[in-house]
């Protein structure tokens, strides 16, 4: 019993040193798989021009990512600086990865999930190296978006669609333009959209003042974005672009 107690201390110095070579090779800095994935696509750098600036998003996340086919969430992504006092934005994507097909520069939501798309192309992989893309002229005020943000976006369009709609509006894509712009109100003396007039249009009214209808509309646009592109909208003459 003692001659093997008297050999304990040379069994623990064994051990300690293997255990010792053991970590020292699981440190020995070799690149994983997953680190390897996200160091290794290539960079893609553009400037935009924003017309209509002032429309920059407070409640949406402005996102210039890279996506696959399929996917409604970018693989990878940056968010856009506010741009310059030109307007301008310069932004670099880097390390995009090889299952990416196109880019797109648009509105997320927190989940990342795609609200609004301002420019889409897909991704040339014929070339060899970084990508650089020509500057791209963005328009913050386009009419679609106002389509897709706030009649689609917050269902305005459910009761406000078929061959007539309540109140006899239509909001539905393709009718909503001409159905508001200088168009009378059947709940009101007013036109429903004077354009470069917000405070003379009915539109503007409905959303913001609850005793304007019977079926207060107040609260239904819920992001100031949304409200504030209406407004902007109107005062710049109700653009159809």
């Amino acid at each position: 019993m003692l001659s093997v107690i008297g050999k304990l201390p040379s069994i623990s110095i064994l051990l300690t040193t293997g255990l010792f070579c053991f970590f020292a090779s699981c440190d020995s800095g070799d690149i994983h798989e997953s680190e390897y994935i996200h160091d290794e696509g290539v960079t893609l750098s553009a400037t935009f021009r924003l017309n209509y600036p002032e429309l920059y998003p407070d409640n949406y996340n402005f996102t210039f990512g890279a996506f696959t086919d399929a996917e409604s969430s970018p693989l990878v992504s940056v968010n856009l600086p506010r741009p310059d006092d030109e307007g301008n934005i310069d932004i670099r994507l880097e390390n995009i990865p090889e299952e990416a097909t196109r880019i797109r520069l648009c509105f997320t939501d927190m989940g990342r999930q795609v609200k609004y798309t301002f420019f889409e192309q897909t991704i040339d992989r014929t070339s060899s190296g970084d990508i650089i893309l020509p500057e791209k002229e963005i328009d913050l005020l386009e009419y679609n978006r106002i389509q897709q943000l706030v009649f689609q976006q917050y269902n305005c369009v459910s009761c406000h669609q078929g061959t007539s709609g309540s109140a006899n509006l239509l909001l539905t894509e393709g009718e909503s333009y001409r159905q508001l712009v200088n168009h009378p109100s059947t709940r009101s003396e007013k036109l429903r959209v004077v354009p470069y007039e917000p405070d003379s249009s009915f539109l503007l009214d409905v959303v913001t003042q609850s005793e304007v209808i019977s079926y207060p509309h107040t609260g239904l646009i819920t992001r100031n974005d949304d409200l504030e592109l209406l407004r902007c909208w109107i005062g710049k003459g109700c653009p159809e672009n």
